[in-house]
């Protein structure tokens, strides 16, 4: 007798199995959006709170309440969607490899994955807005004090020309709070208010803008449009130094990649044409700390490179 004829297959039609996995999938997926739908204005809340938590600087719990913000890097509704999308997809692709239920326990620590580096992009992604930014602006700074404007005054006239921008609701936030009650019973001024927004904006560059202007604000105007001025400078001086360093890296960053291509395209080679020689050599226990150095020493310059190409220069 054949062993063969007494194996009785799983399904009938395998051709048209996926049909049988897709009302448990489907009802799985309605679940999870009317669970959302129902819960909204409460996740809306959770995720707000957590957005307040994740951008929050060091100290910035020591400020009063009045004057305690977090940089709108991302709203909650966004995040919300941006969370159920992911999870719906994650579940789709999963459930098409492994059982249903794999696919639930799954799709929990890969949303939360996806969602740190979406928000680890968009903060990196608001930061370099407001740097890109910051020159031109204070440079229209500098021209309405210059030209006898106050403080106030001159950054309600740049705020006026400038497009929505994450620097544009830094300085309004900043704008809005002058004046406010404090819970020490005075009223928030230009120094305490410049001071908080310090504390708490994720970019370096406009922190240690609002350094120099904290100072400059209580001394006379012409000490303070020399501050501001300085200020712009330092910032295109900065600029200009990184884009000579950029254009210097360039090469080096090629010439990088050329040897990194061609240290791999060798090691291809020899692993093709002398497949057991490459193995014997590389099993041994000599040969992996070799290898391990090799890779080192080829992705060296792609690594410095690409450090180097980061550098900042935010010294005013």
């Amino acid at each position: 007798m054949n062993p063969e004829s007494m194996i009785i297959p799983n399904t009938t039609h395998p051709e048209t199995v996926w049909l049988a996995d897709i009302p448990p999938l489907a009802a799985t997926i309605a679940a999870i959006l009317a669970l959302t739908l129902l819960m909204r204005s409460r996740l809306g809340a959770a995720l707000d709170a957590y957005l307040v938590q994740r951008f929050a600087r060091p100290g910035a719990d020591l400020l009063d309440p009045a004057l305690r913000w977090h940089p709108p890097v991302i709203r909650a509704s966004r995040l919300l969607g941006v969370c159920v999308i992911a999870a719906l997809v994650i579940l789709v692709v999963v459930s098409q490899i492994g059982p249903l239920l794999v696919a639930l326990v799954l799709a929990g620590p890969a949303t939360a994955l996806l969602v740190w580096g979406l928000l680890w992009f968009e903060e990196q992604r608001y930061v370099n807005r407001i740097d890109a930014a910051l020159p031109a602006t204070v440079g229209r700074l500098e021209a309405q004090l210059r030209a006898g404007s106050g403080l106030q005054p001159a950054i309600e006239k740049v705020l006026a020309d400038m497009p929505a921008s994450p620097l544009k609701a830094e300085w309004s936030w900043l704008l809005e709070r002058l004046g406010q009650p404090l819970t020490t019973g005075s009223l928030a001024t230009a120094t305490s208010v410049c001071a908080a927004l310090r504390a708490q904006t994720p970019s370096r560059r406009h922190a240690a803008f609002l350094s120099h202007l904290e100072i400059a604000i209580d001394q006379p105007h012409a000490s303070l449009v020399q501050r501001v001025r300085a200020a712009y400078e330092a910032m295109h001086a900065s600029d200009r130094r990184a884009s000579m360093l950029a254009t210097e890296l360039a090469q080096m960053r090629n010439t990088g990649i050329a040897l990194f291509l061609i240290n791999v395209g060798i090691t291809l080679y020899l692993f093709i044409v002398q497949h057991e020689r490459f193995l014997t050599a590389y099993r041994s226990e000599v040969g992996v700390l070799a290898g391990a150095v090799l890779a080192l020493v080829v992705g060296a310059p792609l690594v410095g490179g690409y450090l180097l190409g980061r550098s900042e220069d935010i010294t005013y």
